[in-house]
């Protein structure tokens, strides 16, 4: 692991930003374009990530106020007729592409020589940061991931687009509720086109080439399913399939050498799901799944058989984005809505998106690209671009990662299952001294009280049961199976300006809206805090644990409102 310039601390090979000291870690040009308005509507913010073609900045709609990320090709390399065509390729792929799985394209055009595409910002962080920072991922949390980037395969394929750059820099991972997202079709190709079927040319990373990739040879989305393939493997392991010192070694080894079972490494998977990796890394295209919703299939099977319940499963999935989420800058989060909310600019309507693809194949046919045979040859650490590492959500009145509580004692009879029995470091406010503080065993509760507030400890511990003691009844109408909850947390009160120390909430650029917060929860140490005001103390822990109910559980509806009117009716 290389370690930052400045602070010489440790940092990873695609982080832009040192974490220890902000230093940055990428060209210094990109960071000049910070502040500079592109297509005459969008803000350059910062820099999200720099490859060997193109930079990939977070901007601002400048009207609307649409956060989006802008891929930028810059003139010295658009002057290249192999380079531009392939990002001219990725921009008619996405425009006729629109699935809540693949990245949305809003806009297409030129500035100053450079290629520009205006694409969905994800709040989130790539797989591969995932892996690189994990090592390997519990393998229902991989195996989810995986189904989602076969339903966005599934329905390119069903388009005529073939990815042939699958992964795992490749897919965002959503920090709201985990849904995987793919990007980067910057050569995919259109069955229906012949622009890159002729090059005879190698496209992909090398770690993750099919073998007839390696060969020059013509793909399918059979190829896909076998990147996909090489990239479940090493979520699972840590490791890609194949390694080696150069990248002809291990182009080499994709063609002549089988990959080691993944349970040889120490890992436990099911046996169906290693069955199902090893028969998506087949070395003949004919062996593999005959199509992206076979491959899905196959893997919802695993999850769905396996002895972990659907509860359990998803703890497991959480509990390794929450380690994931306590190491990337963080800002306020709103409780999700079901689905992501549409954007302002994006292809809502099949109008739009045609209209959209015709705009996009006319620049493309009036620049004339040259055929794309531009090979990726960026080592495995700098394989991509990523997107997005933060949750910065507004929010009005409260805002809530995760609140958690226990089940023991709450009324109705409803099982609470504990997840995470672990008892984390308990978090310290700067500057913060506790005038009272009070644990409450059977509650899996410690309470902090900022000085100066003079509330009783016992108060908020009671306040805290009432909600559990509400929760089954609205669990019964709203969610029977969710059961889900960490075994203990600590609940401080604190003054309302503690939460505009950007440190509170876990290394956020921004503490815009900090004023209107009233609740934060700490994933790494399950501290929840919460504001002074100690006649919404019952509103605020009702509204924090009903979206825990709703996260751990993978709720399509969360029921804040509902709860929080239960606990109300339920007097004192």
């Amino acid at each position: 692991m290389p370690n930052c310039p400045s602070c010489d601390a440790e940092v990873l090979d695609i982080d832009v930003k040192c974490k220890g000291c902000g230093a940055n870690l990428v060209s210094t040009g990109a960071h000049r374009m910070v502040g500079t308005t592109v297509l005459g509507q969008y803000e350059i913010v910062d820099v999200l990530g720099q490859g060997g073609m193109s930079v990939v900045f977070r901007a601002r709609h400048t009207m609307t106020e649409q956060e989006v990320a802008l891929k930028v090709l810059p003139p010295d390399l658009a002057a290249y007729s192999q380079v531009k065509s392939r990002f001219l390729e990725e921009a008619k792929a996405l425009a006729q592409l629109d699935h809540p799985n693949i990245v949305h394209l809003y806009n297409f055009g030129q500035e100053n020589g450079s290629f520009v595409l205006a694409m969905q910002y994800v709040h989130g962080h790539t797989w591969e940061r995932m892996i690189l920072e994990h090592g390997k991922q519990p393998w229902p949390a991989a195996t989810r991931i995986a189904i989602d980037v076969l339903r966005a395969l599934e329905y390119a394929h069903g388009r005529g687009v073939v990815h042939r750059d699958m992964k795992p820099s490749n897919v965002l991972v959503r920090d709201d509720d985990g849904t995987a997202t793919v990007m980067d079709f910057g050569i995919a190709k259109m069955t229906t086109s012949t622009r890159l079927t002729a090059t005879g040319q190698t496209m992909g990373t090398v770690r993750y080439m099919s073998p007839e990739q390696v060969r020059g040879q013509e793909v399918d989305l059979r190829s896909d399913i076998y990147s996909l393939g090489a990239t479940l493997y090493e979520a699972l392991t840590g490791e890609t399939p194949f390694d080696g010192n150069t990248h002809f070694e291990i182009m080499s080894k994709h063609l002549s050498q089988a990959p080691a079972l993944p349970s040889t490494s120490g890992v436990e998977v099911p046996a169906v799901l290693e069955a199902a990796v090893m028969r998506s890394l087949a070395k003949k295209a004919d062996d593999r799944f005959e199509s992206a919703r076979d491959f899905r299939k196959e893997l919802e099977a695993v999850l769905k058989d396996a002895d972990l319940g659907h509860a359990e499963t998803m703890r497991m999935s959480r509990d390794a984005m929450a380690e994931a989420r306590a190491r990337v800058p963080a800002g306020p989060v709103a409780a999700r809505p079901s689905k992501p909310s549409p954007s302002p600019e994006s292809p809502a309507s099949a109008a739009v998106t045609r209209n959209l693809r015709d705009s996009v194949t006319g620049l493309a046919d009036r620049l004339e690209p040259g055929e794309s045979g531009a090979a990726d040859t960026v080592p495995r650490k700098r394989s991509g671009l990523w997107l997005g590492l933060g949750l910065l959500v507004l929010v009005a009145g409260a805002a809530v990662a995760f609140v958690v509580t226990r089940g023991e004692g709450a009324s109705g009879g409803a099982a609470i299952d504990a997840a995470a029995t672990a008892v984390p470091r308990e978090f310290q406010p700067a500057g913060v001294t506790w005038k009272g503080s009070g644990e409450f065993p059977a509650d899996g509760l410690v309470v902090r009280v900022a000085a100066p507030l003079d509330w009783p400890p016992a108060d908020v511990a009671a306040a805290f049961r009432k909600v559990r003691r509400v929760l089954p009844s609205v669990l019964a109408q709203k969610a029977p199976g969710a059961a889900t909850f960490p075994e203990r947390i600590t609940v401080q009160i604190v003054p309302r300006e503690v939460f505009c120390d950007r440190r509170i909430l876990e290394g956020a650029q921004t503490v815009d809206g900090c004023k209107t917060l009233s609740i934060y929860f700490r994933v790494a140490d399950r501290t929840l805090l919460v504001t002074d005001d100690k006649a919404q103390l019952e509103t605020n822990l009702a509204q924090g644990v009903a979206e825990i109910v709703c996260i751990y559980n993978e709720l399509a509806a969360c029921f804040q409102p509902e709860l929080v009117d239960a606990v109300k009716r339920a007097g004192p």
